[in-house]
């Protein structure tokens, strides 16, 4: 609107007509006198044309706006529900658990037997029903471990030695703890051996593998592979002695001690610290005896693959044998020497003794120790009994564990040296 319009209005309300005071006076005071009795019609002021024109503007709009929603508000819609992310995830119904069967589908016991093994009281009332059946366990899945290796000529596989020590059949000296005879007589030799059936009266061949202790990968091997059956001869400066002793007899293998003693071209071969020598004095050679015997517990007895000079001289091995007649120990003659005279002294002084028949691996081709260990089933066939010696090398071991497949089918038994005992002929 134009200013000179504006005044012009200005001016016609403020002469002609109550201007916009009078109108603000009614507004507090409808009722108030205005000064004119005449009544009057309420005064309308006529809409301005910008207003109008406003006014129609935005209800345009609002047309336009709902117009365009009318025909594209579909699409709008699919384009908001696209730009939304959405995971769809599949969801699986459990199928509910099949419903027990009812005690009466399940057959009761009785009625699994044939007609003719039910007992002749059908005509008595009748009793009350049997309860069901339990369902029988589910049957365990096959085991895929494989089954032991049983080794036919072993003599009880399965036999426990009494572990070591045993009250009473040990003293304490400077040296460690000694063997004895316990004051109700038991001798350690009976004690810790391997047990084997007395009424077994097939041959018995007995495998001593001497050494043991030395390398701790060839004592380890044998540990593994030979059966129990084998008895082990340790060397008394071998490191953890102690330790294998134990595994061995955990395994139930019978334990030897294999005692260092003079060879025949001592000094240039040594056969180790605390040897029995015999130019040494007898009490010397004692207390180097109990110096090896102090260093396990759980042994039967001693032997020597080394005292080929040594077991040749009666002064100087007669003290050892008292010594272990003492102590209640056996002693094997290894017959490093074919002149040895340990095993005809123990058996006059009453020490039990058994003797070496061969060494099966002199040579260590596989021919040669088949051929020693056919030699022992003879020699076992003839005196009763047969022992050989060997070394832990793994053709020997591998030749043994061959050899012993088919023993007990040739009519022979692995025993151990101390149920050969006094069983050979000199």
């Amino acid at each position: 609107m134009k200013a000179p319009a504006l005044l012009g209005r200005l001016k016609f309300d403020l002469r002609g007509r109550p201007g916009w005071l009078a109108r603000l006076k009614r507004r507090r005071n409808p009722h108030a006198d205005l000064g004119d009795d005449s009544p009057r019609k309420p005064s309308g002021k006529p809409l301005s044309r910008a207003l109008l024109g406003a006014v129609a503007a935005v209800a345009a709009g609002l047309g336009a706006v709902a117009g365009w929603l009318a025909l594209n508000g579909a699409e709008t819609t699919a384009a908001w529900e696209a730009a939304i992310p959405k995971a769809t995830v599949a969801v699986v119904t459990p199928k509910p658990p099949a419903a027990p069967q009812p005690p009466a589908a399940q057959a009761p016991a009785a009625q699994t037997l044939p007609a003719q093994t039910l007992p002749a009281q059908t005509a008595a009332p009748p009793a009350a029903p049997a309860p069901p059946a339990a369902s029988p366990p589910p049957a365990a899945p096959p085991s895929t471990a494989p089954a032991p290796l049983a080794l036919p000529g072993a003599a009880a596989p399965a036999a426990t030695l009494v572990p070591a020590p045993v009250p009473g059949l040990v003293e304490d000296s400077r040296n460690g703890p000694l063997p004895r005879i316990a004051e109700d007589g038991r001798k350690p030799w009976q004690v810790y051996a391997r047990p084997f059936p007395a009424g077994d009266k097939r041959p018995r061949i007995a495998i001593v593998m001497a050494d043991m202790g030395i390398s701790g990968v060839t004592t380890g091997n044998a540990l593994a592979k030979l059966p129990p059956g084998v008895t082990l001869a340790f060397v008394p400066y071998a490191e953890r002695l102690d330790n294998w002793v134990e595994r061995a007899r955990t395994k139930g293998h019978e334990v030897m001690l294999a005692v260092p003693m003079e060879p025949q071209n001592y000094p240039r071969d040594d056969p180790g610290p605390n040897a029995l020598l015999s130019m040494l004095a007898p009490e010397r050679n004692i207390e180097r005896l109990e110096w090896s015997l102090g260093k396990a517990v759980g042994y039967v007895g001693i032997t020597s693959t080394t005292g080929s000079k040594f077991t040749a001289n009666q002064a100087a091995v007669q003290p050892v044998i008292d010594a272990l007649k003492a102590r209640g120990l056996l002693f094997l003659d290894a017959r490093a020497n074919p002149r040895s005279i340990a095993g005809p002294l123990a058996t006059l002084s009453g020490v039990p003794r058994a003797l070496a028949d061969r060494t099966i691996d002199r040579d260590l081709s596989r021919g040669a120790i088949d051929d020693q260990l056919r030699e022992l089933e003879g020699i076992a066939k003839a005196n009763g009994a047969a022992v050989g010696m060997a070394s832990p090398y793994p053709t020997t071991i591998e030749r043994i564990a061959l050899w012993m497949t088919a023993l007990a089918d040739r009519g022979f038994v692995l025993a151990p040296v101390s149920a050969v005992v006094d069983i050979q002929k000199q």
